[in-house]
């Protein structure tokens, strides 16, 4: 059987990993994150975007649901608690060429 990407899988594959990484270090700010990663709040934000989705709640949900997926595309599944924290005290990272 042949192995097909998700779309959402195809739409992350434009986002470079290593460069992800050198930005997220550079713009950290506090303590160590714990279990989570920039790239899985990332991961998790970019899903709830493409889909729709409104409440953290919703989001973790819908990550739970879908937890069999997130190792094709480098992530693992977040808490609700943890995603709140780190959205409230971590700053964005800004995108190069954005208005």
């Amino acid at each position: 059987m042949a192995h097909h990407d998700t779309v959402f899988a195809q739409v992350i594959k434009l986002v470079s990993r290593h460069e992800f990484e050198s930005l997220a270090k550079t713009h950290h700010q506090g303590q160590r994150l714990r279990r989570m990663t920039r790239w899985d709040q990332f991961i998790a934000l970019a899903s709830a975007q493409l889909a729709g989705r409104v409440s953290l709640r919703d989001i973790v949900v819908n990550l739970k649901a879908q937890a069999h997926k997130l190792y094709h595309v480098g992530a693992q599944g977040v808490s609700r608690a943890s995603l709140a924290r780190v959205n409230a005290r971590q700053p964005h990272i800004p995108v190069r060429g954005a208005v």
